[in-house]
């Protein structure tokens, strides 16, 4: 228990607050999402009894009458459950959870000598799934930065949590640090699995990484694949590719720059495996090896994201770079340069960036609210296998070369562009986390828009006052901005303004802090129709069925 009071013997740790900071762990929102799974295919194995009973789950008073929920993990050792409604009741805790791979190290917190350390530090996941022959809402949650392992909870009844709410909890000799945030999906068994990976800082000496899929009801391991020689791995990030609701492929990244493919779209557990393209050996080869121009291997953390190209093949998205390591503030004086890249999956490795089309930043320039950068136009030929974009003002186009620029957080897709926000680190604990650039790019081709996306001067206009010169005098539409006022950023959302027909790109950075009362969100007004429709990874369905 913590003491609070301030007596002059007092053993114990005084804190100013009952809930621990909240650092990795993003809060996830949920509140009567409808995942379409009334239409799962009986292909799959879903009855049509279990289909029709997510609709009677969904229209059950109990369903209807639970408040809408936020959950976050916390460094106090918790994952909280907050009401989100906006009544008497809003911000009250209705249940918090302590791992059982945690328990033993909660006492460090009542230390009077304390120094900082992650506990419940992943960000969870929260669905429906049918598990025991019922729908249940379930959040999986991670203990990220502070443990090695994985939980799942029916928050069904929010309102009512007991002991017979925690469903299991998942660890393995081979897990490391579960950074990657969980996924939660129906499988083609006819069940709902949890994909997880073997995270960062392996506790063992093999040189393969992991990914499980796990049963949802109980956390029984359904599939393990072995990807040999790996790095730490990321995120999983599961795919619909027929739009039935049901995950057709699994990606995954590791920071030795490798992205992998497994196939999961058949009805046989044994069959799901990496297509035979994708073998070496017998072992699981990956689909691409991010290299910087040098031939070195690019570290990848960022989440990947995909969507379909014109022609219905995979693009996925993601760019690389490290900000985990004690060390990855510090900028050496001729840093590694990272990329933001754009690769079409064709079921064939893809070894470096010979076969990639080069789009560069031509120019960077202050502005009196933003900085302004604008990016080439280069043309994406049938022998290409997608795009990058190195993340340097090259020297060659006039600028200061390599400054260890990094996309460290998952891209937003909408339409036919890809937005993303960057990094600069600062060693420099006064100069709010460093800087970044908040960029969007075309798709396709990772060139620039043929239209600004940014409102670039702050006159609540997008037009073509939003363009920036290059050196032969070209006006070009603005590609990425920055404002040097608000430090480090750490991805973004879109916003639409439904009275003011408006769209804004909101983030909070590391300079928007105002004190005891939080962060403060900037946004910055973005051209409209920000349609995801062409997006593959898991989300919600928002046609009602």
């Amino acid at each position: 228990m913590e003491r609070t009071d301030a007596q002059p013997n007092n053993p114990f740790r005084q804190r100013g607050s009952r809930l621990g900071d909240i650092a990795n762990s993003d809060p996830q929102f949920i509140h009567k999402q409808n995942f379409g799974y009334s239409q799962l295919p009986e292909s799959a194995g879903f009855t049509a009894a279990a289909k029709s009973a997510y609709t009677t789950f969904r229209a059950s008073p109990s369903y209807q009458s639970r408040p809408p929920l936020v959950v976050v993990g916390a460094n106090d050792g918790m994952l909280h459950g907050f009401d989100a409604s906006l009544g008497t009741n809003g911000g009250k805790e209705l249940f918090a959870y302590i791992p059982n791979d945690l328990i033993d190290e909660l006492h460090e917190l009542t230390d009077p000598t304390y120094s900082h350390r992650y506990y419940v530090d992943g960000t969870p996941r929260i669905g429906d799934a049918w598990v025991g022959n019922a729908w249940k809402t379930l959040v999986i949650g991670s203990s990220g930065a502070g443990g090695r392992s994985i939980f799942a909870l029916d928050i069904s009844n929010p309102s009512e949590m007991s002991a017979s709410s925690v469903l299991w909890e998942f660890t393995h000799p081979e897990m490391g640090y579960t950074l990657g945030r969980p996924s939660l999906v129906p499988l083609y068994n006819g069940k709902f699995g949890v994909v997880v990976t073997s995270g960062y800082a392996r506790p063992t000496s093999t040189t393969s990484g992991y990914v499980w899929i796990l049963d949802a009801a109980d956390g029984s391991v359904l599939k393990r694949f072995e990807l040999p020689n790996s790095g730490d791995l990321g995120s999983p990030l599961v795919v619909d590719l027929d739009n039935d609701r049901v995950a057709d492929r699994i990606y995954v990244a590791d920071t030795n720059g490798n992205v992998w493919r497994l196939d999961t779209n058949n009805t046989t557990i044994g069959n799901w495996d990496a297509p035979a393209s994708l073998k070496s050996g017998g072992s699981i080869a990956p689909l691409f090896i991010a290299k910087d121009s040098t031939g070195v291997r690019q570290p990848i953390t960022a989440p990947l994201d995909a969507a379909y190209t014109k022609d219905r093949k995979i693009m996925l998205v993601f760019g690389t770079g490290s900000f985990y390591k004690t060390t990855d503030n510090e900028i050496p004086e001729s840093p590694q340069v990272q990329s933001f890249y754009g690769i079409i999956d064709g079921g064939t490795p893809i070894d470096g960036r010979s076969k990639l089309l080069e789009q560069e930043i031509l120019k960077e320039v202050s502005g009196s609210k933003l900085n302004a950068r604008a990016i080439s136009q280069n043309t994406l030929g049938t022998g290409h296998l997608g795009w990058y974009l190195d993340l340097q003002w090259k020297k060659s186009n006039n600028g200061p070369g390599p400054q260890g620029e990094r996309v460290i957080s998952q891209a937003q897709l909408g339409g036919n562009r890809v937005t993303f926000s960057t990094l600069i680190p600062s060693a420099d604990p006064c100069d709010a986390g460093g800087t970044s650039w908040i960029m969007s790019l075309d798709l396709a081709t990772g060139s620039r828009l043929v239209y600004s996306y940014f409102d670039y001067n702050g006159d609540g206009k997008i037009d073509e006052y939003d363009y920036i010169a290059l050196d032969d005098g070209t006006k070009v539409p603005v590609s990425g901005v920055a404002d040097p006022n608000e430090g480090a950023v750490k991805g973004n959302i879109s916003l639409n303004d439904q009275k003011k027909g408006k769209r804004y790109l909101c983030y909070a950075s590391s300079a928007s802090s105002t004190g005891s009362d939080g962060v403060t969100p900037v946004c910055i007004e973005v051209m409209g129709d920000n349609s995801d429709s062409n997006r593959l990874s898991w989300h919600e369905v928002r046609n009602n069925l």
